[in-house]
């Protein structure tokens, strides 16, 4: 808590404002006023970034703890740092089009994805990951290629919640909106968190096609990237189409997943908090996933492009073997600004994770009772300056354990960006 209260402390001495204004042109911004800290015209970053090194981070720190329902109720406080480095490929004198991205992460402290609530799914997403895969620390890195307008391609070990934080209304990859990753990154068992392949990307006028060819296991191990696809090989291939519906922006995406991986290797799938005994039940060659999701503006800032609230829903389904996830589905609203500040971020949504029948099936057998878990999440995200964010969250959830009590689950999270 020392930290949080250094952040909180940090923030008064700044006399933080509700709304923040932009500053002139020319002028050099106030602290209060920057959209990250350290990040402004003539700041420390900007000659690096004008040399082709873009430069930004993150400290989130968490405060919380279960309310009600079974396992152990003290209050925990934990946090990430994290960086993200662009490399821009022509500004440093290679060629026109070339980039690379590297993202270092360190997690620390407690969260309260491990109470002995008979979770299934971490609900500090902030904390989860890289700590679920047995590391405090990880780095992923892609070397990227723009071929045109329309055509892109990237090769390296992606971070999923990265990609899943830009998700239009709920994105913010556990960092700035939903906590519980079956809302901040829902779960489709087929793609670990950290991924080891290539990604392509082509745009037409309908639609946006992505390819994904990856290793079906979770690229922490590093014989992921010495050997690599020596367990098999993971296709993803999926369209968005940007739309208007009722006047309003509208994303729509499908997407289709096939693995020839072979039974279930559990730490490929780091993000579900599954009984040791589930690598024996789910056994079998090849396994597919498809999945269909929405974003809907229901109110748009004309001012700020991508920028307002609405609906939005992600739902899957897949063969249920070895994938311990046979389907799930996610129903919010939420999004960017309101009555208080523009730079606000709010939501609430419900989440259901449909366990596979073979494995309720197969661990009944030995005494352990699984069910569907599902729940409620609402958060509150103020920015108390656009680079100092406090986020107060709570979550419902009725854990996948059979015998456990329903868990009520509340917490704190303070952002700042630099």
């Amino acid at each position: 808590m020392k930290a949080l209260a250094a952040l909180a402390f940090l923030a008064a001495g700044l006399g933080i404002e509700a709304s923040a204004q932009e500053a002139p042109s020319g002028t050099i911004p106030a602290p209060a006023e920057r959209k990250r800290l350290l990040n402004f015209p003539d700041g420390p970053f900007d000659g690096l970034k004008n040399a082709g090194i873009d430069i930004k981070g993150s400290l989130a720190l968490t405060y919380g703890g279960l309310v009600s329902g079974d396992g152990a109720k003290d209050w925990r406080d934990g946090g990430r740092a994290d960086i993200w480095i662009g490399l821009d490929g022509e500004k440093l004198g290679l060629w026109d089009g070339f980039s690379v991205s590297i993202h270092p992460e360190l997690v620390f402290g407690r969260s309260t994805n491990r109470t002995g609530a008979g979770l299934l799914v971490p609900t500090n997403s902030l904390l989860a990951f890289p700590r679920l895969g047995k590391h405090d620390a990880e780095i992923s890195w892609v070397f990227n290629q723009t071929f045109s307008d329309t055509f892109s391609l990237s090769f390296g070990k992606f971070n999923m919640l990265d990609i899943a934080a830009q998700t239009p209304l709920v994105g913010g990859g556990g960092l700035e909106t939903f906590m519980n990753t079956s809302i901040a990154a829902p779960i489709d068992g087929v793609t670990p968190p950290y991924v080891f392949g290539a990604i392509g990307s082509w745009k037409t006028a309908p639609a946006i096609y992505t390819l994904m060819i990856y290793d079906p296991r979770s690229a922490q191990d590093w014989d992921v990237i010495s050997d690599p696809f020596a367990d098999g090989v993971s296709y993803s291939l999926s369209a968005t189409i940007p739309t208007k519906l009722a006047g309003r922006t509208t994303f729509v995406t499908l997407r289709g997943v096939y693995s020839s991986a072979s039974g279930l290797d559990l730490d490929s799938v780091p993000d579900l908090l599954l009984p040791g005994q589930a690598a024996g039940i789910l056994r079998k060659e090849g396994y597919g996933y498809a999945s269909v999701s929405f974003q809907h503006y229901l109110a748009e800032d004309p001012a700020r492009s991508g920028q307002g609230w609405g609906l939005f829903g992600d739902f899957g389904i897949s063969d249920g073997n070895p994938n311990p996830i046979g389907w799930h589905a996610v129903l919010g609203i939420g999004g960017t600004g309101t009555a208080r500040d523009p730079y606000d971020r709010w939501g609430i949504a419900y989440f259901r994770n449909g366990i596979s029948d073979d494995l309720v099936t197969g661990l009944a057998a030995l005494g352990i009772g699984l069910r569907d878990e599902y729940g409620i999440e609402a958060y509150y995200n103020a920015a108390l300056t656009p680079w100092l964010r406090l986020t107060a969250d709570a979550q419902w959830i009725r854990p996948a354990n059979a015998g456990s009590d329903d868990a009520l689950i509340l917490g704190l999270r303070l952002q700042s960006q630099f």
